[in-house]
């Protein structure tokens, strides 16, 4: 089954995604990340005692609310392995944060959030909850491209995908292929046993410390310090990963957090708040410091960029 989306009005930013998603998985609803053009497929086939899916889009966040499961009796987990994009799922308060090849758990029975925010490719393997072990409902730990022996097993769950999903796949096929990727998946967390942080491969522990920088960036303490014990990594380490990029974390920090208060001194809603209260909310603590970088970045203080773009 095949369902896709192309938007063609302002005030229907998704179209019939959300039907789409329902009629495919379950009742989610979409939400933008970004002012752009949104469009989205969905190709699924039935693997009993799983469904695969692939599901390709433009950057965007579904929800799995209270009113949805409310009036809904499914009984499903998704295990979402991704392909493209760096996606993040939160769950009672635990977040997966998922490079390509990693997996990331999402329990339908209660309320959720999936957010990619650049456009992404990932398939989705929904599982009855009944079928997984309790251990990986529980704070589950995928992330399955930082050792070899996870990207195999990423590789072989993927394998898995493409033949179900492929022009002519023989039922018993899908169904013995629905059955292995249960038992694979069940025991993908032995896979990282003793796992250290420092093996994984640098484009993929940077991107994940990229994209917790564009979420958290007004946090005041934000810096190698909080990446490092975040992420279980020496200081050390997090510079030598931001050394490629030839920027510094306090650069990469800052530079959100400029663009942050460029854009709340442009808006109309933000007139009654002063420059002080706009940057300290942005994660400034010295009003000066952010003075000599907005005028660096921007060609003027920040007094006088409010109000030249006010003039405009």
């Amino acid at each position: 089954m095949e369902w896709s989306t192309h938007p063609r009005h302002q005030d229907q930013p998704f179209g019939s995604w959300a039907d789409n998603l329902a009629a495919a998985f379950v009742r989610l609803e979409p939400r933008r990340i970004a002012e752009q053009s949104f469009e989205g497929a969905i190709s699924r086939v039935d693997a009993a005692p799983i469904q695969i899916s692939l599901v390709t889009a433009t950057r965007h966040t579904v929800l799995r609310l209270a009113s949805h499961i409310a009036s809904s009796t499914d009984d499903l987990c998704f295990l979402n392995l991704q392909l493209e994009g760096v996606g993040r799922t939160t769950q009672r308060g635990y977040e997966q944060i998922c490079a390509p090849g990693d997996l990331a758990l999402a329990d339908t029975t209660e309320p959720f959030e999936i957010a990619n925010g650049h456009d992404f490719k990932l398939f989705c393997f929904a599982v009855p909850r009944r079928l997984l072990p309790k251990r990986l409902l529980d704070r589950p730990r995928l992330n399955l491209s930082v050792t070899e022996a996870g990207r195999a097993l990423s590789r072989t769950l993927a394998g898995y995908a493409e033949l179900c999903l492929s022009d002519c796949p023989l039922p018993k096929t899908s169904a013995l292929a629905g059955a292995h990727v249960i038992d694979l998946i069940s025991h993908a967390p032995e896979t990282l046993t003793d796992m250290s942080v420092e093996r994984v491969h640098v484009p993929v522990l940077l991107s994940m410390m990229l994209s917790h920088i564009d979420r958290h960036s007004d946090d005041p303490e934000l810096g190698a310090a909080k990446l490092a014990a975040k992420f279980r990594c020496s200081e050390r380490y997090v510079h030598r990963l931001f050394a490629t990029t030839n920027r510094s974390v306090g650069e990469h920090v800052n530079g959100k957090r400029i663009v942050a208060c460029a854009r709340d001194l442009l808006d109309r809603n933000s007139r009654h708040r002063t420059v002080a209260e706009i940057a300290f909310a942005a994660g400034f603590r010295d009003i000066s410091h952010f003075n000599r970088l907005f005028k660096r970045c921007n060609g003027m203080a920040p007094r006088e960029f409010r109000r030249a773009m006010a003039a405009r």
